[in-house]
């Protein structure tokens, strides 16, 4: 690392005062506040003169600094409005920057700096339009004070502050000097959501430009004065061990520089990544094998069917939901006799396979290492890479890149410390590291693979008695490097997504899980185990429709007549979706629809899909509708894209997706054998987004759990049979 690209302490603050000298002023909110459930952190910060840190005026211009990466959603534009929003200023004049990775720009709702969960707009609102509604209001009093009127007379818009009484105004770069001085009110009050006219309205998003003429530039495109490149060949399988190497075929090629032997891989260090990878394929290692070496996808899925059909697992609290009584379910299922249903379900393990794949460039000297990185968890990468080189986290600086996808697997730090430490065999000398599309995929971390066993108690009146889940796999929080405390009485935290929290009448819920762990490196994925338990709910509320002769809409509208408001919001966008798909319509000869909701992050999300079954075990997609209820909607076109991600993503899963063992090996490399549907094969999505809630929702993640269960549910009422696995290849249907 360069000598001056770190600062000490002094030095920092010597810069920052120098800041407030040249004219340029912030207003931010405090350090991270240190509690166990999350709360809005304070908007004084005692500790950095003037206002803060996030917000950074520069004459008529302001720099908005953000702890939320940029993974295609489109961040940035929603967090310039909001500032605009509360500041009336142009949405022109505001530039969003990535803030510099220090525990004060940590996120005070995960405690770290980090995007994931859908936690952009819904954290970034709650913190930054206090912010930005603390400078409003110290903007307006040091303005009231300059013409002696009150505060609450002066109004921001288009850059100015205006006294309409007088017609007096004052462009805000005016009267930064003298808002600076005032201290902060102690509790802000942005815009009432009633009087947006920024937000919520459909805005072009400022970062399409560049992402359509090659402008943006993701980790991948990182250009370092002497840059060197390298590619990876790992070990087969995980766990494996180099036991010899020989490297001449490598090193007799023009332009390698360096073989650097890491555990359990081989890297090549090159002029070029081409002549890198070429150099790989010339290595001759052995290996010795690791220790799940024959690892089988058959002899998995045995295991944890059996797993589940044990019925031993461990229970999950009671203090989670109200409902979790196991001694009420196992009566109330022998009570139910054969209006008992049950259905054993099989997952497999997921890619998350975003565009851009996996990448880091490093460079490491006596002074530290510096690394350019699209990330999604900042301060673990930078504490990770820390690590492995054996330095003081402060000697290593984090340039954080936008992602081209991320879907969850850029939480993990694997590919930037094998970076680092490939960097760290050529001192001085930035090295880019970029894994192969076959490594990405192949070299661990995945959605987790799982069974389900679940019975559903009905009572005379057909509805729900009593819902048992059994589910059996290996839990992610073992090998995701994601910063946090376990929650030690949780069995499994992705097992108890989607049927907890959700508003269908089920009166008593007995939720129990067996780990079964055989190695296989596991992430956060997006949706996470909302993307398979959705499924067996979904897919069994349809069957015990269809056991009474009941119509699936209506059946779910009677488990959504409870009281409150979350059942409401359910109930509503459940009408409104099948309002917009003309459910109850008559179909084409050959044509059937499904339909399924989810709940999750604060948001309500479903699908309904058409499909026509075109012969034996193949169907056609003809459309599917997608519909969300954001709560607070900042952008309803921002909303409509990740809809449209999130439906194709968990289409892909649906259709195709699977990773699969042989002798301790992933069969898929590449999107050959790992396919994602194509423009061609999409069907016309129709994508509905409302805002019924109390504040913002979710929307990354949940357009991705509804659309498998409503395409199992309409083949479903094809064939009166359950699609109990996924892919649906493996259940025996085609497109």
């Amino acid at each position: 690392m360069r000598p001056a690209t770190l600062l000490s302490e002094p030095r920092r603050r010597l810069l920052l005062g120098s800041l407030f000298a040249a004219g340029a002023w912030t207003i931010g909110l405090g350090p991270r506040p240190a509690h166990a459930q999350p709360k809005p952190p304070q908007v004084v910060d005692p500790s950095v003169p003037g206002f803060g840190v996030w917000l950074r005026f520069e004459g008529p211009a302001l720099t908005l600094l953000t702890n939320v990466t940029e993974m295609g959603q489109g961040t940035p534009s929603l967090l310039a409005a909001i500032a605009a929003e509360e500041l009336g200023l142009p949405l022109e004049r505001i530039k969003v920057e990535m803030a510099p990775i220090e525990p004060r720009f940590d996120n005070p709702f995960t405690d770290s700096y980090l995007t994931y969960g859908s936690i952009g707009f819904r954290t970034a609102y709650a913190t930054l339009a206090p912010v930005c509604a603390a400078a409003r209001d110290m903007l307006q009093r040091a303005a009231a004070t300059r013409w002696s009127v009150d505060a609450a007379e002066c109004t921001l818009r288009e850059g100015q502050v205006t006294h309409a009484a007088s017609g007096r105004q004052l462009p805000v770069s005016a009267l930064l000097a003298e808002a600076a001085a005032l201290r902060p009110p102690e509790k802000p009050s942005p815009k009432p959501h009633e009087q947006w006219t920024v937000l919520g309205q459909h805005r072009q998003r400022t970062d399409i430009p560049a992402k359509t003429d090659g402008r943006m530039a993701y980790g991948i495109d990182e250009r370092q004065p002497g840059q060197l490149h390298a590619a990876v060949l790992h070990g087969p399988g995980f766990g494996a061990k180099l036991a010899a190497l020989d490297e001449r075929p490598a090193k007799a090629i023009r332009g390698v520089r360096k073989i650097v032997r890491l555990p359990g891989a081989v890297a090549v260090v090159a002029d070029s990544w081409w002549t890198a990878l070429q150099a790989t394929r010339k290595l001759k290692p052995r290996w010795e094998p690791g220790p799940h070496a024959k690892l089988d996808s058959d002899t998995h899925a045995a295991e944890l069917r059996a797993a589940v059909q044990a019925g031993r697992g461990d229970a999950f609290p009671k203090r989670l939901d109200a409902r979790l009584d196991e001694a009420a379910v196992t009566t109330a299922l022998a009570a139910a006799g054969t209006n008992a249903l049950e259905q054993l379900y099989e997952f497999p393990f997921l890619a998350h396979a975003p565009l851009e794949p996996l990448n880091a460039t490093v460079r490491v000297d006596r002074d530290g290492a510096e690394i350019w990185v699209s990330t999604q968890s900042q301060s673990d990468t930078r504490a990770a890479v820390a690590k492995a080189l054996g330095l003081a986290t402060e000697r290593v600086q984090l340039h954080s890149r936008p992602c081209g996808g991320g879907f969850g697997r850029r939480l993990e730090f694997d590919c930037a410390v094998e970076a680092a430490l490939i960097a760290k065999a050529v001192p001085g000398l930035p090295v880019k590291t970029i894994w192969s599309r076959e490594v990405d995929m192949r070299a661990g971390f995945y959605r987790p693979a799982s069974a389900v066993r679940l019975r559903l108690a009905l009572g005379a009146d057909g509805l729900p008695t009593a819902l048992r889940a059994d589910m059996a796999g290996a839990r992610i929080e073992d090998y995701s490097g994601v910063a946090g405390e376990p929650e030690n009485d949780l069995p499994d935290f992705a097992s108890s997504m989607a049927w907890l929290g959700q508003s269908y009448a089920l009166p008593a819920i007995h939720l129990a899980f067996t780990k079964l762990d055989r190695g296989v490196p596991l992430a956060y994925w997006r949706s996470v185990g909302a993307s398979q338990n959705t499924y067996c709910l979904e897919t069994m509320i349809d069957r015990a429709a269809r056991s009474r002769g009941d119509d699936p809409l209506a059946y779910r509208r009677r488990l959504l007549a409870g009281e409150g408001p979350q059942p409401r919001r359910a109930l509503a966008l459940l009408d409104a979706l099948a309002a917009r798909a003309g459910w109850g319509q008559a179909l084409p000869a050959g044509h059937h629809r499904g339909i399924a909701l989810f709940e999750g992050n604060r948001a309500v999300a479903g699908h309904v899909v058409e499909l026509a079954v075109t012969g034996p075990g193949r169907f056609k997609l003809v459309k599917i509708w997608a519909a969300v209820d954001a709560g607070w909607v900042g952008n309803p076109d921002a909303v409509r894209a990740q809809l449209m991600g999130g439906t194709v993503f968990g289409l892909a899963a649906a259709l195709y997706g699977e990773i699969s063992f042989a002798q301790g090996e992933v069969r898929e490399g590449n999107f050959d054998a790992y396919r994602l549907p194509t423009m061609a094969e999409l069907p016309p999505i129709d994508l509905l987004v409302v805002g019924n809630g109390e504040r913002p929702a979710g929307v990354g993640e949940e357009g991705v759990p509804s659309i498998a269960p409503a395409i199992a549910n309409a083949l479903f009422a094809v064939t009166s049979q359950p699609v109990a696995r996924l892919p649906l290849t493996r259940a025996g249907w085609r497109t």
